[in-house]
C-alpha cells in the first residue's frame, strides 16, 4: 500500500518540529579586542532572539604564574600548574562543558627530533573507572569511527566564561527591519551562501575601538567602552541639500588612450548641470527611495570615514552622514545596461573566486608619510560591456524580467582596470566639495600591456606601508598566475600623464615587480592566504624621478622602492597546498627567492594564517593528520628550519576553526565532531627554553550558550543523539589503488545484517568535501530525516573532491560527468560486501547543483545500479555555465569539444530509463547561478526521446530553496518519491 502525500508531509513536519535547527547556535567571525581583553563575534542564540547579532565575551586575566587575577567567571578556577614549570614537559589542559561532570586527564607534549617531525599526539592518562582507552583514538587507522571519541571523558573543569549580547534585544526590536531586500542585497546573500537574518557581518577597528555593521537598510557605527557599553549610532544621510554634483569618470574607458577619451572633463560644484552628466541622487528625496548602501568599510587616516557602494559606485560618508560620491560609473549608464561599475566584484569573481569586494582603503601608515590631506581608496573599475546579458522572468501577473550580466563558457569576460581615487573628505554639508582625482596605470606600464595573458585580477590590495599595491593576476585557463607589486607613484591622472607625454613609461615599467609567478599543467586554485611583511623603507630618503603638479595641487613623486619584498603565499606546485616564504631582494633584481615552510602529502586549508615575527613562527590550519579534520599547526620560518617539522596544537577527534590574537599568544577554538555539537574555548600558548615551538598551556574558558537552562538540557549530547544520527566513517581502496573516504548513516531502527533502501547523497565536484569529522546538524537535516524513514544514507568523497591534493582533485579535468561516479559505485559495493545495511537493488541518488548534475548522469549511465534520481538545480550543458568555473575544469569549449559533448546530460537523454517514477528534477525558476534554462533544455531532450520524468519548478526560488514553505514542499515531494518508488 502506497504512502499518501499527507502521511509524508506529517512526517516531515513532525521531524522538523522535534529537531528545530534554530535551537543549535551558529557562531562565526571571531575578533579579539586586545585593548579591552574581550572578544566579539556573530551568533544566533534562539533563547534571546531569532536573528543573528553581535555578542561579546570578557576574557579572564592571568598573571605570569597562570593564576586568575580577574573574577566574575563561573566554574572551577583551580587549574593545574603552568606547563613551563614542569621539567617533564607535561602540560595539563581542560575544558568546561556547561553543567556536565567530566574527568581530568593530562597529555604529554613530546616533539620528536629524530625524524624531523613533531606531534601533539598525546600519551593519555585517564582517571576513568570504566577503563575506556582513549589511545585507540590515535591509532594508525584513526579516525575509523570518531563516535567512539567520548568528549566528556576527555575534558576537565576550567573557568566558564559566559557571553552576552553586545546589542540588547530592545535595540534590535526598536530598529526592526523588513525582510524585503533589494536585488543587490539578495545577490550578495546568494553569492555568500548566507541564510541568516539580522547582522551578517561587521568590522572591528582595533585602532579606534569602533564597530561598524549593517542592519536592514542602515549602517551603524559605535565605540565600545571599557565597561562594555555599546551604543551604535545610525549613519543617516542628510535630509536636505545635494550630496555632491557628479563629475566625469577619470578612470576613462578601458583600453582607451587619453586622446581617444571623449568623456566630459570633471565638473566642479559651481558648474551647471548641463555641462556634465545627470546629477546623482540627492538626500532631499525620501531615504527609503535611495538605493541600498552595500559593502561598508571603516577607514581614513583618523578611522572616521565609511566608504560604501551605491548603484555600482563608491561613496564615502562621515559619521554624521555627510556623503560624497567618489566614482561616477552609474552616471555613464546611458543605455541602462549597467555595463560599468566601480568597487564592485563581478559575478564570477564572487561566485568562483570568492572575492566579494572591489575596493580597499589605504592603510593609515600611508597618511603618516604623505605630506598631504588626501584620503585614498584602491579599487577596480569593471567594464562588462562585452559580457552577455541574461534575462530571467520573475513570477507575477506583470511578467517582470530580471536582466544581468553573465559570462557563459567561451564568451567574453568582464575587463578590470586598477585605479586609485584621491579625495579630501567633506565633513559638513556647508563645506566646499573638492573634486576626487582618479588615477590609473597608463601606456606601457598598464597591466594589460605588461601581462597580455592576464584575464582576471583575482586578488589585490595595499602593501602594509601603503606605498605600493599588489595584485594577483590569472590567465583565462587559470594555469598561469603572477603576484605583482606596483608603487603608487605609477598611478597618474590624465592630466599628469599628458604632462609627461608618456616619456616616463619605461621608468614606470621598471618600478613594477613580479614578486612571484607560477604555471600549472592542471589549474591554479586561488586562495586568501597572503601575508605581507611590513618592510618599511624610508620614504623621505628614497625619492627620485620627476615632480609633477597634480590637479589637487599636491606634489606627485616618482620614487624607487629599494628594500626587499617579503611575503607568505601558498602553492600546490608540490602536489599539495603548502606555505612558502617569498623574498624579492629589490625591484632591480630579476629573481625572487622562494623557500618551503611546510611540506608533505597533506594540504594547508584556505583559512587565514598568523605570523609571530618575534619568534619567526607561522600558524596555519591544515589536514595533516587526517583529511577528515582541520587542525591548527605551527611551523618555523627561521633560516634553516625543516619544512617537515610542524606541530599540531589542537586535539584530534574534532575539526577546529581557529582565530588567533595579534601577538599569537592565544586563540579562540570553535570545534566539533560528527557526534558532538560545536563548542568554543580560549587557549593560551606557552614556551620553554628547550623548544622553539609553543604548547597549549590550558583552556581559558568555554563560551556558554547563555540561554535558558531548559533549552541547554534539551539539547545536550545525550538527548541530541536521539534526534541526530551519528555517522560512521569508512574507507576503502578503489580500483586504482587510491584510498577513498565515506560516511554511512544507518536507519533509526537498524538491525544488524539487514538490508535497507539506500540513498546516496552526492556533490562529487571540485571545491567540496562532504565527509568530514564535524557536526552536521542542521546542515544534513534532510538526510537525517531519511534515516528516520528507514533509509540508509551514504556519502562518499571520490576523486574530484577537495583537500586531497592536486592529483586527486584533477582526476576529472576535461571530462566532468564521465569519471566521478566510479568511486561512488565502488563505495556502494564495498558497503554491501561488508553487510553494512546497503541494498544494492534499491539505491537512489540525490544531489543539488553539481550533485544534481551527477545524479542525472548516474541514472543515465548506470540505470541498473541507480533505481531513482532526484536532481536539484542541475547543470545539463556546460556551455550554459559561467566561464571561470567551467573553463578551469573543462578548458575552452572550442578546445575540448569532445569533453563538452560527453559531459552534457542532453547527449545522454536517450539513455534514461523508460519506466516511470525514476527521474525527478527540481529547479528554482529565478536561479541566477545555474539557470533554469538547463532544466528546460533537458526536459525538451527527454520529451524528444519520449522518456518519463517529473519536473518540479519553484517560481520564487533561486539556486537554493530559501523559503520555508518551499523547502517543506520539496522534502515532502522527495520522500514521497523515495518511500513509494524505491
Amino acid at each position: 500500500m502506497n504512502t499518501t502525500w499527507e502521511q509524508v508531509r506529517r512526517e516531515v513536519r513532525e521531524y522538523r518540529s522535534s529537531a528545530q535547527p534554530s535551537n543549535v547556535i551558529n557562531i562565526k567571525d571571531f575578533c579579539f579586542d586586545e585593548r579591552n581583553n574581550r572578544a566579539y563575534f556573530l551568533a544566533t542564540d534562539p533563547s534571546r532572539m531569532k536573528t543573528s547579532t553581535l555578542f561579546v565575551v570578557d576574557l579572564p586575566q592571568y598573571d605570569s604564574r597562570d593564576q586568575l587575577i580577574e573574577t566574575g567567571i563561573t566554574g572551577d578556577t583551580q587549574g593545574s600548574q603552568n606547563g613551563t614549570a614542569n621539567p617533564d614537559c607535561n602540560y595539563p589542559f581542560s575544558f568546561s562543558i556547561n553543567e556536565f561532570q567530566v574527568k581530568e586527564f593530562s597529555y604529554t607534549f613530546c616533539p620528536s627530533t629524530s625524524n624531523n617531525t613533531s606531534s601533539l599526539s598525546p600519551s593519555i592518562k585517564l582517571s576513568d573507572s570504566d577503563g575506556f582507552n582513549m589511545n585507540k583514538m590515535f591509532s594508525t587507522s584513526y579516525p575509523k569511527n570518531p563516535k567512539t571519541s567520548n568528549n566528556l571523558n576527555a575534558l576537565s573543569k576550567i573557568p566558564v566564561v559566559e557571553w552576552k549580547p553586545l546589542l540588547p534585544e530592545s535595540w534590535l526590536k526598536e530598529k526592526s527591519v523588513s525582510e524585503t531586500l533589494s536585488r543587490e542585497e539578495l545577490f550578495v546573500k546568494e553569492r555568500r551562501r548566507l541564510a541568516l537574518q539580522g547582522i551578517t557581518s561587521y568590522q572591528f577597528d582595533s585602532h579606534s575601538g569602533q564597530i561598524l555593521f549593517s542592519y536592514g537598510s542602515g549602517i551603524y557605527l559605535g565605540h565600545v567602552a571599557k565597561n562594555g557599553e555599546f551604543y551604535p549610532r545610525p549613519i543617516t544621510p542628510y535630509s536636505s541639500g545635494p550630496i555632491i554634483y557628479s563629475g566625469s569618470i577619470l578612470g576613462y574607458p578601458l583600453n582607451h588612450s587619453p586622446q581617444q577619451n571623449n568623456i566630459s572633463p570633471i565638473s566642479s560644484p559651481s558648474t551647471t548641470a548641463s555641462s556634465s552628466p545627470s546629477p546623482s541622487p540627492c538626500c532631499s528625496s525620501p531615504i527609503n527611495s535611495v538605493p541600498p548602501r552595500l559593502d561598508p568599510k571603516l577607514g581614513g587616516r583618523n578611522h572616521n570615514l565609511v566608504a560604501f557602494i551605491r548603484d555600482r559606485d563608491i561613496w564615502v560618508t562621515t559619521s554624521n552622514g555627510c556623503e560624497t560620491q567618489l566614482t561616477f560609473c552609474n552616471d555613464h549608464d546611458r543605455d541602462g545596461t549597467a555595463a560599468l561599475s566601480c568597487g564592485v566584484a563581478e559575478f564570477v569573481m564572487q561566485e568562483e573566486f570568492h572575492r566579494f569586494t572591489g575596493y580597499y582603503w589605504a592603510p593609515p601608515s600611508l597618511s603618516n608619510c604623505m605630506k598631504d590631506q588626501l584620503e585614498r581608496i584602491l579599487y577596480l573599475q569593471i567594464s562588462e560591456s562585452m559580457v552577455d546579458l541574461v534575462l530571467i522572468s520573475r513570477p507575477g501577473p506583470q511578467g517582470e524580467v530580471e536582466e544581468y550580466r553573465y559570462p557563459k563558457a567561451g564568451t567574453p569576460n568582464a575587463v578590470s582596470d586598477l585605479q586609485i581615487v584621491e579625495f579630501i573628505p567633506r565633513y559638513h554639508e556647508e563645506e566646499d566639495s573638492y573634486e576626487p582625482v582618479h588615477k590609473r596605470l597608463w601606456g606601457n606600464a598598464a597591466l594589460d600591456k605588461l601581462f597580455p595573458w592576464m584575464e582576471y585580477i583575482v586578488r589585490f590590495g595595499w602593501c602594509p606601508n601603503g606605498k605600493s599595491v599588489w595584485v594577483q593576476l590569472l590567465d583565462r585557463l587559470q594555469k598561469r598566475t603572477a603576484i605583482v607589486k606596483i608603487p603608487i607613484c605609477n598611478f597618474m591622472s590624465i592630466t599628469e600623464y599628458q604632462q609627461t607625454c608618456g616619456q616616463y613609461d619605461d621608468l614606470c615599467v621598471s618600478r613594477i615587480e613580479v614578486v612571484y609567478e607560477e604555471r600549472s599543467d592542471v589549474w591554479i586554485n586561488v586562495t586568501d592566504i597572503y601575508y605581507y611583511f611590513n618592510v618599511d623603507d624610508d620614504f623621505d630618503n628614497q625619492r627620485s624621478g620627476v615632480h609633477l603638479a597634480s590637479p589637487s595641487s599636491m606634489t606627485y613623486t616618482l620614487q624607487t622602492p629599494l628594500l626587499p619584498t617579503k611575503l607568505f603565499i601558498t602553492s600546490e606546485s608540490s602536489g599539495f597546498r603548502h606555505l612558502y616564504l617569498v623574498v624579492k631582494p629589490s625591484a632591480s633584481s630579476p629573481n625572487y627567492h622562494i623557500r618551503a615552510i611546510t611540506a608533505g602529502n597533506w594540504p594547508i586549508v584556505d583559512r587565514p594564517i598568523y605570523v609571530d615575527t618575534k619568534r619567526q613562527l607561522v600558524y596555519f590550519t591544515a589536514k595533516k593528520d587526517t583529511p577528515l579534520e582541520t587542525h591548527l599547526y605551527v611551523a618555523s620560518y627561521s633560516e634553516g628550519a625543516d619544512p617537515l617539522t610542524v606541530v599540531r596544537l589542537t586535539e584530534l577527534g574534532y575539526s577546529h576553526t581557529v582565530v588567533m590574537d595579534e601577538k599569537c599568544e592565544r586563540y579562540l577554538d570553535w570545534f566539533s565532531s560528527v557526534s558532538e555539537k560545536p563548542r568554543c574555548s580560549v587557549r593560551y600558548l606557552v614556551w620553554n627554553e628547550r623548544n622553539i615551538f609553543p604548547s597549549v598551556s590550558e583552556t581559558m574558558g568555554l563560551f556558554v550558550k547563555g540561554g535558558k537552562e531548559d533549552d541547554e538540557k534539551e539539547w545536550d549530547d545525550k538527548k541530541l543523539s536521539k534526534k541526530v544520527p551519528i555517522g560512521e566513517f569508512f574507507d576503502f581502496i578503489n580500483n586504482d589503488g587510491v584510498k577513498i573516504y565515506g560516511c554511512i548513516y544507518r536507519p533509526e531502527n537498524y538491525v544488524s545484517g539487514k538490508k535497507y533502501p539506500t540513498l546516496l547523497s552526492i556533490y562529487g565536484g571540485p571545491k567540496s568535501q562532504m565527509v568530514t569529522n564535524d557536526y552536521k546538524y542542521p546542515r544534513f537535516l534532510r538526510l537525517f530525516l531519511a534515516t528516520r524513514l528507514g533509509f540508509t544514507v551514504v556519502l562518499i568523497d571520490g576523486r574530484g573532491s577537495s583537500d586531497r591534493g592536486v592529483t586527486f582533485e584533477s582526476y576529472l579535468k576535461g571530462r566532468m560527468g564521465t569519471v566521478e561516479l566510479e568511486d561512488q559505485i565502488a563505495g556502494l559495493n564495498y558497503l554491501a560486501s561488508k553487510k553494512m545495511g546497503v541494498d544494492l537493488d534499491r539505491v537512489a541518488i540525490t544531489g543539488w547543483s553539481y550533485g544534481g548534475y551527477l545524479s542525472l548522469m548516474a541514472l543515465a549511465q548506470y540505470p541498473r545500479i541507480f533505481k531513482l534520481a532526484i536532481a536539484g538545480a542541475p547543470v545539463t550543458q556546460w556551455e550554459l555555465y559561467d566561464t571561470a568555473y567551467t573553463e578551469r575544469y573543462m578548458g575552452l569549449p572550442s578546445e575540448n569539444q569532445e569533453g563538452y559533448r560527453k559531459g552534457s546530460v542532453l547527449n545522454w537523454a536517450d539513455k534514461f530509463p523508460d519506466n516511470e517514477n525514476r527521474l525527478l528534477i527540481a529547479h528554482g525558476q529565478i536561479d541566477e547561478n545555474v539557470h533554469f534554462k538547463n532544466s528546460e533544455l533537458l526536459v525538451s531532450a527527454l520529451v524528444k526521446q519520449n522518456k518519463p520524468h517529473k519536473l518540479q519548478p519553484y517560481p520564487t526560488e533561486r539556486h537554493g530553496l530559501r523559503h520555508a514553505n518551499v523547502a517543506e514542499h520539496f522534502e515532502t515531494l522527495m520522500f514521497f518519491w523515495l518511500v513509494n518508488y524505491l
